[in-house]
């Protein structure tokens, strides 16, 4: 008698075949095989459009092992393994490649092998069509939920926790829950947070500020979600995972999105939402996702620690680690060893009287003289006329919805991007005031300046540390280096080899 494993796979799909149901079918199929089953995978409640399910992974490690004991896999049916034929395909290339065979309990079992080829693959195109056609299904289906103000699923967002409620439908004799929004413990420091970004502060100032410890990826899908944050739900904002690394925005473009209003409690305003995600939009979000997670890190000079050939310095425990290429090795080197020597360079640097003249002048000529929301008002003329064209299709169509939509999430940018306008020209009346600065004042801002990171932040452009250990310290080009500043031949820092 030979060995045999059995899969089986259920499905959220409430008419799907059970495990229970699957098992003693398999077990039937052995026993007329003349097979003993010796080991058993169950993927309970996973979907089989994807291969990211603990026992599928566990029976294609198995299938790997030589010493595996058994050299056959009993299935129910084809859409046991997948519903996608790309990973049908691939496991039974796998079986072949370690001479395991598959036998299905549904499939006829007088075909010859070339009829039998083309069962599976008929099955296997059927599997993948049942898979988009549900899919396409529980989407219908959580849009529904979402007009009638349920989640559609997910965890909750940072500031809310879910509470579920029956919805009075039974089911199975049990009543059907969903879950709604409401505030957690975190509510007050993300709503908090989420103004002081609608109100332009720099996300490094309100971390340092309200002492937040939370990641700067995590901040940056707060920001994301900046309308949930408003009350709203919000659906169909991502694009699907075949279109990731195409070049495309992993968001939809914003008129795609689904949004029921009010449908939990508001952390801030819709103005507020309409700023934050105004800034997101149009700015560098790659860039702003580094510099919050260099200023948020606990290593001061991260973001700022380079090599001459533009190698970062990446914080590793108690050493900042230079990885290895093809060409050359990597390095590591102290945290505190390089940290010290940069910070008595600098505070150094800063007490001299030639840096202190050209920060004297880099600070009067900081702020530009022309209108800075000169650029903001074009923009903000643009999306006018974007929602000009859009209202004028409305009026044109016999479908208007889909126009008025995006009529309104033109208006609604556009008055967001004159508001940071108006915030651009208040913070240049008010930072213009530091073209009268002096000698003096600039001294005792260095002086009071206790944090030596934040001072080097504030001057420094990045430190050139190379493997041989050389090290330059380049300030900003508003200040402008100078062999006061930097040393042309840079300055070994006292590190250990």
């Amino acid at each position: 008698m030979a060995n045999a494993a059995i899969y089986c796979r259920s499905s959220k799909d409430r008419s799907d075949v059970s495990l229970d149901a699957q098992r003693e079918e398999l077990h039937r199929l052995a026993a007329a095989r003349d097979l003993q089953i010796v080991t058993t995978f169950e993927d309970a409640v996973y979907s089989g459009s994807t291969d990211e399910r603990p026992a599928f992974q566990n029976l294609i490690m198995a299938i790997k092992d030589r010493g595996r004991g058994w050299s056959t896999i009993l299935v129910y049916d084809t859409s046991r393994i997948a519903r996608n034929i790309v990973i049908a395909q691939v496991f039974k290339r796998e079986c072949e490649r370690y001479a395991i065979r598959i036998i299905y309990a549904t499939t006829p079992t007088d075909l010859d092998p070339i009829t039998s080829v083309l069962f599976n693959a008929m099955y296997e195109a059927f599997d993948q069509m049942h898979s988009m056609t549900s899919r396409k299904k529980g989407l219908a289906g959580m849009k529904q939920n979402i007009a009638k103000g349920w989640r559609a699923g997910g965890r909750a967002p940072l500031g809310y926790r879910l509470v579920h409620e029956a919805t009075g439908a039974i089911r199975d004799g049990r009543p059907v829950m969903k879950s709604k929004l409401a505030l957690s413990e975190d509510a007050d420091t993300v709503s908090s947070y989420l103004q002081a970004r609608a109100a332009c502060e720099p996300r490094s100032a309100v971390v340092r500020r309200m002492g937040i410890s939370w990641s700067a990826t995590t901040l940056v899908h707060v920001e994301w979600n900046a309308l949930v944050y408003a009350g709203h739900t919000v659906w169909n904002r991502h694009r699907e995972k075949t279109t990731r690394g195409t070049g495309q925005s992993k968001r939809r473009p914003r008129e795609d999105w689904v949004v029921q209003r009010d449908t939990h409690p508001a952390l801030i305003s819709d103005l507020q939402a309409e700023t934050i995600l105004t800034r997101l939009t149009t700015s560098k979000v790659g860039d702003s996702i580094r510099n919050a997670r260099a200023h948020s890190s606990h290593f001061a000079l991260s973001g700022l620690l380079v090599t001459s050939d533009g190698r970062a310095w990446v914080g590793a425990g108690l050493r900042y680690r230079l990885k290895p290429t093809t060409t050359s090795r990597g390095r590591y080197v102290g945290c505190k060893e390089i940290e010290a020597a940069v910070f008595e360079q600098v505070r150094r640097d800063a007490g001299n009287d030639v840096f202190i003249e050209r920060l004297v002048q880099a600070t009067r000529k900081w702020y530009p003289e022309h209108d800075p929301g000169q650029d903001l008002d074009k923009e903000a003329q643009r999306l006018d006329r974007e929602a000009d064209r859009a209202a004028k299709l409305a009026l044109e169509t016999t479908e208007p919805a889909p126009f008025i939509s995006l009529m309104e999430s033109k208006r609604q940018q556009a008055a967001a991007v004159r508001r940071q306008a108006e915030a651009a020209r208040q913070d240049n009346v008010v930072m213009r005031a530091t073209r009268s600065v002096n000698h003096v004042t600039v001294r005792e801002t260095i002086a009071a300046e206790q944090s030596d990171a934040a001072l080097v932040r504030s001057l420094v452009e990045k430190i050139v540390l190379d493997p041989d250990l050389s090290c330059r310290i380049d300030y900003f080009p508003a200040i402008g280096n100078s062999p006061l500043m930097a040393s042309p031949g840079g300055f070994e820092p006292p590190l250990p080899p």
